[in-house]
């Protein structure tokens, strides 16, 4: 206690406690550590749609890593073709004449690259799957954000054209023999094969948990 806490120095309340400061504690040891890759990550971020493309290499779209890869099939070697946010890609498809489209599902647009050239968007929102038929006809269709099949102008001067709504997730398809596009509906468990001029619709499969492709 302060000399100066007496009773004297009671009015004034000038009682003062002084402590001596805390000895400074050690430094923390660092513990060694070691980092082991048991398996090294892959390049691709979840495949979504997959193509050859007229030079024999895989053209791989994803979603998640907003890119289109060119894997080597003989060597596994890989680059990215188109990188985000423009590659987005949820399927991918070439033309006879080389184009490559793609659709960005979440960016809202259907793509398309020319050899030589640019990529260019002709599309709507919300597109997932698409197909080129024999006559190298385009058509897309909208399943999570929408459900609806179009049919795209492949120059980008026409708006697309409406062939069928409220399908019922109309994905991962593609054109029969018969020249009928054929796919699963996500939402309706089934799997049917429709006439792209007439609409017309058959039920080809059904019973099933939640077909994809």
């Amino acid at each position: 206690m302060s000399p100066n806490c007496g009773r004297r120095a009671r009015t004034f309340a000038a009682c003062v406690l002084l402590s001596a400061p805390a000895a400074a504690e050690p430094p923390l040891s660092v513990q060694p550590w070691q980092l082991d890759t048991l398996v090294a990550g892959s390049p691709l971020r979840s495949i979504h749609g997959l193509a050859f493309g007229p030079d024999a290499m895989i053209y791989a779209g994803s979603v998640v890593g907003q890119s289109i890869h060119r894997i080597d099939p003989a060597t596994g070697a890989s680059e990215v073709f188109i990188p985000p946010p423009t590659g987005l890609a949820d399927d991918v498809e070439f033309a006879p004449d080389g184009t490559m489209y793609w659709t960005g599902f979440s960016n809202g647009t259907m793509n398309a690259l020319s050899p030589g050239g640019e990529p260019r968007v002709i599309g709507l929102p919300g597109l997932n799957s698409l197909a080129l038929d024999a006559r190298g006809r385009l058509f897309g269709t909208q399943v999570f954000l929408g459900d609806a099949l179009w049919e795209f102008d492949t120059a980008g001067k026409q708006p697309p054209r409406l062939v069928k709504k409220d399908l019922g997730g109309l994905n991962g398809f593609d054109f029969g023999p018969d020249g009928r596009l054929c796919g699963p509906l996500w939402f309706h468990r089934q799997v049917i094969c429709l006439d792209v001029d007439s609409g017309a619709m058959e039920v080809v499969a059904e019973g099933l948990v939640q077909p994809a492709a």
